[in-house]
């Protein structure tokens, strides 16, 4: 499931975040009875999902609800779960960098309300999960955030991004062999791994828009997201 939490990163001045209180993941329904188990055990207040609607799997979504409280903060990108959709983009190893910089580089300017939400949940304190399809690009921009929120260093926050490379693979497998429209042969491994992996170019990109149109991301989070830094780090740090 791409899952994880921020356990075990610490802020610019050594505080330590709160043990599971903010986790992140690729789409959870997708997940075993052990894993939601495990996920009533850590008491969310909320789901917080970015997927659009063609992304979700009716019936899996409707199971799922029936367990847990989750709001939808839909944003509309590329669905590469779907091997026609990878096909309709034309999609290859030479343009896949420019294909995901482009998304990176409007997810700080095109999403405000659903990345309010996001926000909203942090000024309460509540514990939640937050989640794409995937769980590394809508849900990777959103770490950065929260993180940035804490005053977790960018290079720590930067490891902790990288880290859904470690998933692709497996991530691909699994929803390729469940109910997803994935190729059983038609993706070389290097190509999966593009695909359902990041590079640090991408988040860079997003940063560097924010620089560009919002002078910064303290300022990026309190003006726009309406991110009440101080109430943040007071709910989530010790």
């Amino acid at each position: 499931m791409n899952f994880r939490t921020f356990n075990d990163l610490r802020t610019k001045e050594n505080s330590r975040i709160q043990e599971n209180k903010l986790f992140r993941s690729a789409a959870p329904e997708y997940g075993t009875e052990d894993d939601f188990i495990q996920l009533k055990n850590f008491q969310l207040n909320t789901i917080i999902d970015f997927r659009d609607e063609h992304e979700k799997k009716i019936l899996l979504q409707e199971k799922f609800n029936e367990q847990f409280h989750r709001q939808s903060a839909a944003m509309n990108v590329a669905n590469f779960f779907d091997h026609e959709e990878i096909k309709r983009i034309g999609l290859n190893n030479d343009n896949i960098d420019v294909y995901y910089k482009n998304i990176y580089r409007v997810l700080p300017t095109h999403f405000h309300a659903q990345y309010q939400i996001l926000a909203n949940a942090l000024n309460e304190g509540q514990t939640f999960l937050f989640h794409c399809s995937a769980g590394k690009d809508r849900t990777g921009f959103a770490a950065y955030l929260i993180l940035s929120a804490l005053g977790v260093h960018q290079d720590d926050i930067m490891k902790d991004y990288l880290r859904s490379n470690d998933a692709a693979l497996a991530l691909y497998e699994s929803r390729k062999n469940e109910r997803s429209n994935l190729p059983t042969d038609q993706l070389p491994k290097e190509t999966i791994q593009r695909l359902f992996g990041v590079q640090a170019e991408y988040l860079d990109t997003a940063i560097q828009s924010i620089q560009e149109n919002y002078k910064g991301s303290e300022r990026y989070l309190s003006e726009i997201l309406q991110a009440d830094i101080h109430a943040i780090r007071q709910h989530y740090l010790i």
